[in-house]
């Protein structure tokens, strides 16, 4: 792998700030196009999110957290009594943007356009993927198996009638299971369900992290130079941008700023005040039991708002719901402790394979939708962060983008939706239930 010293990277035509997922695809489209690139990022693997991901990359990845269900469980919420959600209440208030901005789109039409802007980058998402992974070496990683969303109820399963028309009518391909026909598909299962929803065309990742590490390499052997360091700051000038970091600066034309989590606090001191928060989660990885059958995709356990993701050599990921906390506000592992307990009653689990939980904070907007385009007040910096739980899957068509920006190309996909200036104001918001 090429790292580089200050002397040597002092200068560079794009600078991409982040080395998750969204931050390398940029980098390597931006090689592509033949640019000179400087990624810098701190250089701590497993704390980007990308690495702590389920590993689903599927095109039904279409929906925002804030949909019209949200009313309906909002007391439930507040309690935290719903294992899918735990709120730190202080931060909620911290994060009051965000907060209202999230209440608002929590209604259908509102996830109904999400839905509709979404799939141009879902439905790119596992091609781009595969054309990555091929080209890295790393193809072995992918797997088309399909993933499932599991319903302990009839009356759970009816909850989901929206998300299923919606799905349908986007035609994204679902198949309907009883109970009887999970257990043949998946019999590693040994919870009683009363249905299911399949959607085959899902493609699953068995080493996020190792995948990331793969793409890094090939940013590397493209002649991409890569600067371990934390980012201290942003200038701009007559003639591009000064980024400073704790190892000193680069220069540059054009930054890419795609930081995941940090990213709103790397544009605050430029004036950029978005309404963003931290989704925070765990996982935490387990062994199967000698005598089960293997998992062969991801679930999604509605009554637990929890994943278990098989990622080879047989052990599983179990993840966490989502936890709306500061960043780096000390950890909290009673959801994945709660989570755990219940994969244990969904596959015959062995012993957990890790010391402690890891736990990642993914860039959340209100919306659901990331924010990719360029800085309305300052020429040469572009935006590409806020993908929330699709960042692994889409950020290779992200990459794409951001380098249609800089190179000044026609985006692929529409970029309207996800224009930085939808965060940036404060519309007069009516909160009202669907």
């Amino acid at each position: 792998m090429v790292e580089t010293s200050e002397r040597d990277a002092s200068k560079a035509e794009v600078v991409v700030i982040g080395g998750g997922m969204v931050g390398l695809a940029s980098a390597i489209a931006l090689r592509e196009r033949g640019l000179d690139v400087v990624l810098c990022d701190p250089g701590d693997a497993r704390a980007r999110t990308s690495f702590g991901n389920a590993g689903i990359i599927s095109r039904g990845s279409i929906f925002p957290m804030a949909g019209p269900a949200l009313w309906g469980k909002l007391p439930t919420y507040l309690r935290n009594a719903d294992r899918a959600l735990r709120l730190r209440h202080g931060h909620v208030l911290h994060v009051l943007p965000w907060t209202a901005h999230f209440l608002a789109a929590a209604r259908a039409s509102a996830w109904r356009r999400a839905a509709s802007a979404l799939l141009p980058l879902t439905g790119a998402a596992y091609a781009e993927h595969e054309r990555l992974a091929h080209w890295a070496g790393a193809s072995h990683l992918l797997h088309r198996t399909g993933w499932i969303k599991l319903y302990r109820t009839e009356a759970a399963f009816a909850g989901s009638a929206l998300e299923r028309e919606i799905l349908a009518g986007h035609g994204v391909a679902l198949d309907i299971l009883d109970g009887a026909a999970l257990r043949d598909l998946e019999p590693a299962l040994i919870r009683p369900y009363a249905r299911a929803m399949v959607l085959p065309e899902t493609g699953a990742v068995s080493d996020p992290g190792g995948l990331v590490e793969a793409y890094e390499a090939l940013f590397s052997g493209l002649g991409g130079r890569i600067v371990r360091a934390a980012i201290t700051g942003l200038a701009p000038g007559d003639a591009g941008w000064t980024v400073r970091h704790d190892g000193g600066a680069v220069r540059a034309r054009t930054v890419v700023l795609a930081a995941g989590a940090a990213s709103a606090e790397i544009a605050r001191p430029l004036g950029y005040r978005f309404a963003f928060a931290a989704e925070r989660g765990y996982h935490r990885h387990y062994a199967l039991h000698p005598d089960s059958p293997p998992l062969t995709r991801p679930v999604l356990d509605t009554g637990a708002g929890s994943i278990i993701a098989p990622m080879g050599e047989g052990r599983v990921r179990v993840l966490s719901g989502v936890e709306l906390n500061a960043r780096d506000a000390k950890p909290d592992f009673r959801q994945i402790e709660a989570a755990s307990e219940e994969a244990a009653r969904t596959l015959r689990l062995g012993g957990p394979l890790d010391n402690q939980p890891w736990m990642g904070a993914r860039p959340s907007t209100p919306d659901g939708m990331p924010v990719i385009g360029r800085a309305p007040r300052h020429p040469g910096l572009i935006f590409a962060f806020g993908h929330g739980h699709i960042g692994l899957s889409t950020g290779p068509i992200t990459g794409r983008l951001v380098a249609d920006l800089v190179t000044n190309a026609v985006p692929s996909v529409p970029l309207a939706p996800f224009a930085p200036e939808r965060l940036l104001r404060w519309p007069r918001l009516r909160v009202s239930q669907p």
